[in-house]
């Protein structure tokens, strides 16, 4: 029984020691060629260099899909009951920041000063990109992020009407944006607050 057991135990051994060898022989295949790595930080600024052109000049808020959310008490308030297109709801003026976020300025993250036109009214809006990294790996994906939010001077102010009514919808919110071949149009697709897409026509 004793020696029985001591075979066993030195076949189990013998196995595995020559399939260890074995797979650590194995060669690895050949005629493949090694993808190059990606330098995240030089290829988020390549992209940016495309995409701020594209961004700059006046935008028309064409065709604004929101989707309703029975939990969000904003838009109850202000009447949206159901998934609710706005057509033409503003006019989106952007141009680069004129004093960047940071110094020296950061190419990674371009920043834009805005202006919002909403039935005869102006808000200061500010935002900066940040490179997808989906797209930035494998080229696939919405381009970049970023966060659309008001931009009013340091100080006590009391929120009007209108400017409340565009938070309500979501527009202050995170979106990402696609771009095209067309350098008229652009996409944003919200991420939290209500707005599913916003699709942009150049004016």
């Amino acid at each position: 029984m004793m020696k029985n057991y001591i075979r066993l135990s030195l076949l189990a051994t013998t196995l595995c020691f020559t399939q260890c060898t074995k797979e650590e022989a194995t060669p690895a295949k050949t005629g493949t060629v090694a993808k190059p790595a990606v330098n995240y930080d030089q290829e988020s600024i390549k992209l940016m260099n495309k995409l701020v052109p594209h961004m700059l000049g006046d935008w028309s808020l064409q065709r604004v899909h929101i989707k309703r959310q029975p939990y969000n008490f904003s838009q109850t308030e202000i009447g949206i009951e159901r998934d609710t297109v706005l057509q033409e709801l503003a006019v989106l003026s952007i141009r680069q920041a004129a004093v960047p976020r940071t110094n020296p300025k950061d190419l990674r993250h371009p920043d834009f000063d805005c202006t919002i036109h909403y039935k005869g009214k102006s808000y200061p809006m500010a935002f900066w990109l940040l490179a997808n990294a989906e797209h930035v790996f494998n080229n696939t994906g919405p381009q970049a992020s970023f966060l659309l939010r008001y931009n009013f001077p340091t100080g006590t102010r009391f929120p009007e009407t209108e400017e409340k009514y565009l938070d309500s919808i979501g527009l202050v919110d995170n979106f990402f944006v696609e771009t095209t071949a067309d350098p008229n149009t652009m996409t944003w697709r919200g991420l939290n607050r209500g707005i599913d897409k916003i699709e942009l026509q150049k004016r």
